[in-house]
């Protein structure tokens, strides 16, 4: 599979079988590019403009996962989705959200969506295991750097891909940067255009992967 990084929270997983699946699609949202993405299903965490914007970002026709339980999507593909909230007031702050978990080529992607608190006991055995998350790492909205980095050693996963931190394009955003949480895990910021994932090679990654925003 191949994930690719639109910016914010928006992502895209390519399948082998041809299926692509949107994640979190931003809407009408600071300079961020206008999109105009093909996927065959959207994966929805919550509905904030800056995450559910199917219509502005993607091309009609996408089926849309905005709940929680388990989503067959044929061919060996699976999406379990787990509800957590947005804040750590049990969404009495902002609401619920969800993680979505994808499950295709022997491997498990999750998306953390708006993440805004840790996981308890009943929701990391939903979660279980995890070879790359997408975990929000810039605050105030979400969790923060170091709780993003507490999360990744809870949940344990190959690798973590950082997202929702201030970028050129939103730089009025009251969020801490991706340079934040770099340096609390002393990770480097590779900015790979891509990353292609196979559960042949997948623990060969390195702990946090950086992708660079698609123009």
């Amino acid at each position: 599979m191949i994930l690719k990084y639109l910016g914010h929270a928006f992502f895209t997983i390519s399948l082998e079988n041809g299926k692509v699946i949107a994640c979190d699609p931003y809407g009408d949202f600071y300079d961020y590019p206008k999109r105009n993405v093909a996927a065959n299903y959207c994966l929805v965490s919550h509905h904030h403009h800056d995450h559910d914007g199917v219509e502005q970002c993607l091309q009609p026709g996408a089926q849309v996962i905005d709940t929680a339980g388990v989503h067959k999507l044929g061919d060996g593909v699976t999406v379990r989705s787990v509800a957590t909230w947005h804040d750590d007031k049990q969404g009495a702050l902002r609401g619920s959200n969800l993680i979505h978990i994808v499950e295709a080529e022997g491997l498990r992607i999750a998306h953390a969506g708006d993440l805004g608190h840790m996981p308890d006991a009943f929701q990391i055995r939903q979660l279980g295991r995890i070879d790359v998350l997408l975990v929000p790492v810039g605050g105030y909205y979400t969790i923060d750097a170091k709780t993003a980095l507490e999360l990744c050693r809870l949940l344990q996963p190959v690798c973590a891909v950082p997202m929702h931190y201030r970028t050129q394009y939103d730089p009025d955003m009251p969020v801490g940067t991706l340079r934040d949480f770099l340096d609390l895990a002393k990770a480097e910021d590779a900015q790979m255009p891509l990353m292609r994932i196979a559960k042949a090679d997948i623990l060969e990654r390195p702990s946090v992967v950086t992708l660079a925003i698609q123009a």
